[in-house]
């Protein structure tokens, strides 16, 4: 007897101090193809599942009455426990992600609608069986001195000489970061790229990224997020907005440098942004032509690609000057993608 009430106290204090992540739960239900109904009844949808016929017959045959482990993407979710539906990844008791199984064995397609606390880990993830979500999601929190990703000791300056295009890159990463728009319930409605531009903290991103959202955060490239605080200037018509984010007094980031006037057609340049979630993504190309949109060479024609989630990123030569904001791509039109020209900024 005294065993069992000490087995009891046991299960008690294990029951009391280990988060909902930490337990594995009996899924009673299979939905949709890429939902899981636990025996708590909470639903959890599975990320990155695009809903099919072959994704609901391996779910059945993998999970149903079976425990799961589930990691939340607490972007959406920052309490995941206290909500009846959620977002996330699961994990079966013998370590199949399922998530990541089903992608790999080309049951579904990939949905990148929810892909927003892990995006830079989920390009790896779909070609891994035992990929641990939980470790690969960002620090929440601000830049730390002389820690990765620290901000250099000049960064008061932008860098405009380096020794070869991938120290550039290098170097614009840091400037570079993620947007992603909330509405008024806390669910993710809007997703871009934004960049540190001038000196005194500027952000800049496209007007459509910021539309349809209440509240709006950055995350960069080291993982750190600040809340967008204060918005300068926007213009629906050129497609822009001017924002700040709360860095900390006295906290400083590196920072690209706009370009004194338009570029001529034929010069060389790269887009630096987040095409589909996949954060920090490189393309090149040229400047194809000069466009006039309700301003004179509002508008600039690149051939570098842009996909979704590119929207907000620099368009720069290979100098390390901002020229342009890509903003948006011509259907049926191969290679003819669009940026807004910076100097409708006025800077």
């Amino acid at each position: 007897m005294n065993r069992l009430f000490l087995g009891l106290l046991a299960l008690l204090a294990v029951a009391c101090s280990t988060d909902f992540e930490d337990l594995a739960h009996t899924v009673t239900k299979v939905e949709d193809g890429n939902t899981l109904t636990l025996k708590n009844g909470k639903k959890v949808h599975l990320i990155g599942v695009e809903p099919t016929q072959a994704s609901q017959e391996f779910l059945e045959d993998k999970a149903l009455n079976r425990k799961v482990r589930v990691v939340f993407d607490r972007s959406n979710y920052p309490d995941a426990e206290l909500v009846d539906e959620v977002w996330g990844y699961a994990v079966t008791e013998g370590g199949q992600h399922l998530n990541a199984q089903i992608l790999q064995q080309g049951l579904a397609a990939l949905n990148d609608t929810w892909l927003t606390d892990s995006l830079r880990a989920f390009s790896s993830y779909t070609t891994l069986t035992t990929h641990q979500p939980a470790e690969v999601l960002p620090e929440v929190g601000p830049i730390k001195k002389n820690g990765i990703g620290a901000i250099a000791a000049n960064a008061t300056k932008a860098r405009t000489e380096f020794n070869s295009f991938a120290d550039l890159v290098e170097y614009a990463e840091q400037c570079v970061f993620l947007v992603l728009g909330r509405d008024e319930k806390g669910k993710t409605v809007s997703q871009g790229t934004g960049f540190f531009l001038m000196e005194n903290g500027l952000c800049v991103s496209n007007y459509h990224v910021f539309d349809g959202g209440t509240e709006w955060m950055i995350r960069t490239a080291n993982g750190s997020r600040y809340k967008v605080t204060d918005i300068i200037s926007k213009d629906k018509n050129f497609d822009y907005i001017v924002f700040r984010v709360d860095l900390a007094e006295g906290e400083e980031y590196p920072f690209l440098k706009p370009a004194r006037k338009t570029p001529r057609k034929g010069t060389d340049i790269f887009v630096l942004g987040n095409p589909r979630g996949l954060e920090s993504t490189i393309t090149r190309g040229v400047v194809s032509a000069i466009r006039d949109q309700g301003k004179k060479e509002a508008v600039l024609q690149i051939d570098a690609a842009i996909s979704p989630g590119s929207s907000g990123s620099p368009v720069m030569t290979m100098d390390g000057e901002v020229v342009g904001i890509a903003t948006y791509k011509a259907r049926d039109c191969e290679s003819c993608n669009f940026a807004m020209n910076v100097q409708v900024l006025g800077f």
